[in-house]
């Protein structure tokens, strides 16, 4: 298997329902597949979604990773065009964005940390027959989700209560209507299952969550312990620690 085509092919929504199933159970059975895959997902959130310097983060620590794993420098490889089309455009963003406070070595307040770093997951593309069970619901939650109608989409992902994917993106729901405690049950979920391909993702997003509800106690805690972990999101809780007033 090409798993870096199956991987774009997947999140591009151009697989039959055949390849779909061979890819899913791959990426079932295979977790450097598995987090390849996961590793995809995030360099996308960071080109749709975040400033020029996360995407340089992510690329150095592929750099590191690379020397260990081919496939992982081939999905490096392939986003580096991209990346040097966005740079130009990214580096505006930033500049107006608020750079000026790392360079200040002005706190973050709660608000400035959560604008910085919280962004709602992307939806999947990619819900067809044989993925999961329920897939028309899901189907149409994603329709709703990508129309940030978050109402909607709540709905059809809560009657899919047993699905590891619909907990997620509930989870993302609840944030997004501000009912942080619904978030947080969602979150805890999802990490407690601890076999799944958004561990670390709503592990991430417990801790915004904290920050977004004033328990600021809670959120250190969180963002310590993703720090000091082998997390994607490491190096990101590590900036958020220092910047907790």
């Amino acid at each position: 298997m090409d798993t870096y085509k199956y991987i774009e092919d997947y999140i591009d929504d151009d697989l039959n329902n055949d390849n779909l199933k061979s890819f899913l159970d791959e990426v079932k059975d295979n977790k450097a597949m598995a987090e390849e895959l996961n590793l995809r997902m995030e360099i996308n959130n960071v080109i749709h979604d975040k400033g020029f310097n996360e995407l340089k983060d992510i690329l150095e620590k592929q750099k590191i990773t690379s020397k260990q794993s081919y496939s992982s420098y081939s999905i490096r490889r392939e986003v580096m065009r991209t990346w040097h089309m966005a740079a130009a455009s990214f580096a505006l963003v930033i500049v107006a964005g608020g750079l000026w406070y790392i360079l200040s070595n002005k706190p973050y307040t709660t608000e400035n940390l959560v604008g910085k770093y919280y962004k709602p997951a992307k939806s999947i593309g990619q819900v067809r027959s044989g993925q999961v069970s329920g897939n028309e619901t899901l189907a149409k939650a994603f329709n709703f989700y990508k129309q940030n109608d978050y109402n909607n989409a709540l709905n059809y992902f809560s009657s899919l209560d047993n699905q590891i994917t619909s907990k997620f993106y509930s989870g993302i729901c609840f944030i997004e209507l501000k009912k942080y405690d619904d978030a947080i049950e969602s979150f805890e979920t999802v990490v407690n299952d601890n076999d799944n391909l958004y561990v670390e993702q709503a592990d991430w997003y417990l801790g915004l969550i904290y920050l977004m509800n004033n328990q600021k106690e809670n959120a250190i805690e969180k963002f310590n312990n993703i720090a000091v972990s082998d997390s994607f999101y490491a190096d990101q809780a590590k900036e958020i620690v220092k910047y907790i007033r």
